[in-house]
């Protein structure tokens, strides 16, 4: 692809021009206008790309053997985009199903790019009089819950953060920010030393478009990083005027989202954890809060920078636990079958009066089901 993001400046890239001139609007618009991360228009930007190149072939405009992405998604203008129908959205995301192999969750984001796109077009800019996406829903997401750490996990995570790898003190305060704020990849990537105020106990963290907020530092945090920042000090050749908190000792710069992503998952495999990502830190962060007891969901939605309490309340899971506990309690659980062979199994009930009154009432209605995990994976959504 001719566009990218460098990912330790995302606020600098090439300009979005590889795309019809209502895309290159619409995605300065997110960027300028609507405030969103570098990121997130870059995402919606490669959307909106491949649903022109769809077009282009279920339009004739280009050979139908044609693989995708040898299409051009360029010379596409307002018209073409004001003909596009009901149906053709539909086909496109039977196609992104069928034929690309998409989760629903993917689906549903670029379905979510093709509804931000026209409400541009229609609303915003005024270049189109119809909306083709308006009546059309995303698919139902699978309910999925997130996948976390538990706390001996963490803790046998931090312990080989400490002892292996080239710059085990930058190793070890990463992973325990990322366990202790539950702050995003980007967002540690992103953090310089004057975001951080030690005597203070709080970071300053940048978010999704760019979101401010401050994050209280425990003692774990305040100690492993105090003892990064004096070994980062005696890193030879750095740069004064370096202000990344995070570096590298071979460039001597800004560590990158996959550098970090590297060290954690050769930490995760040495610690005998498979099938973890870097972002699963976020989630195990939030459930371990959330495990306390002490920590509600309003709580947690202003440590993690969530825009909408729905987002956090996918660790409301954690109750299950309880609501599964409940119901092994229920003495009517330990009845097993005695039945003579020949006849039909019949269960034998304790007396009446050694049933706890308790006993008789029913969790309620969907309670304990799963709740859908909707923070995308890294490779399919904008860093979170």
């Amino acid at each position: 692809m001719s566009i990218y993001l460098d990912e330790k400046n995302p606020g600098k890239h090439k300009p979005f021009q590889d795309a019809s001139q209502d895309i290159v609007d619409y995605v300065r618009y997110l960027e300028v206008i609507a405030g969103k991360s570098p990121n997130t228009a870059f995402n919606y930007y490669c959307d909106l790309r491949n649903f022109s190149k769809f077009m282009k072939q279920r339009r004739g405009l280009a050979p139908a053997d044609a693989e995708m992405k040898n299409i051009d998604p360029k010379g596409l203008d307002t018209a073409f985009w004001g003909s596009i129908t009901r149906e053709d959205i539909y086909e496109y995301l039977y196609f992104l199903n069928q034929t690309c192999g998409n989760k629903k969750s993917s689906t549903a984001r670029r379905l979510a790019s093709l509804h931000g796109f026209y409400d541009y077009m229609v609303n915003h800019a005024s270049r189109l009089e119809n909306d083709p996406t308006a009546a059309v829903s995303p698919p139902k997401l699978d309910k999925v819950l997130p996948k976390y750490l538990t706390a001996d996990q963490a803790v046998e995570l931090l312990d080989v953060c400490r002892n292996q790898g080239d710059f085990p003190e930058r190793d070890y305060c990463m992973v325990t920010l990322f366990l202790n704020c539950g702050m995003r990849l980007a967002e540690l990537v992103g953090m310089n030393l004057d975001d951080i105020d030690l005597p203070g106990r709080q970071i300053r963290l940048f978010g999704k478009g760019h979101k401010e907020r401050m994050v209280y530092l425990n003692d774990a945090c305040i100690e492993a990083l105090d003892r990064y920042l004096q070994k980062r000090g005696t890193v030879k050749g750095l740069s004064p005027k370096e202000d990344a908190v995070f570096i590298t000792r071979r460039r001597k710069d800004r560590i990158s989202n996959r550098r970090v992503e590297q060290i954690i998952t050769g930490a995760m495999k040495a610690a005998g954890l498979v099938g973890y990502s870097t972002h699963k830190l976020r989630h195990t962060a939030a459930t371990l809060m959330y495990q306390t007891g002490t920590v509600d969901v309003l709580t947690l939605k202003e440590v993690l920078g969530h825009s909408n309490v729905s987002t956090t309340q996918i660790y409301t899971h954690l109750k299950d636990a309880q609501v599964r506990a409940a119901i092994e309690a229920n003495p009517l659980g330990a009845a097993r079958s005695k039945a003579p062979a020949g006849k039909a199994a019949e269960t034998p009930l304790p007396d009446a009066a050694s049933v706890p009154e308790e006993s008789t009432e029913t969790a309620g209605e969907g309670a304990g089901e799963p709740l859908p995990d909707i923070l995308p994976s890294l490779a399919e959504l904008p860093e979170e």
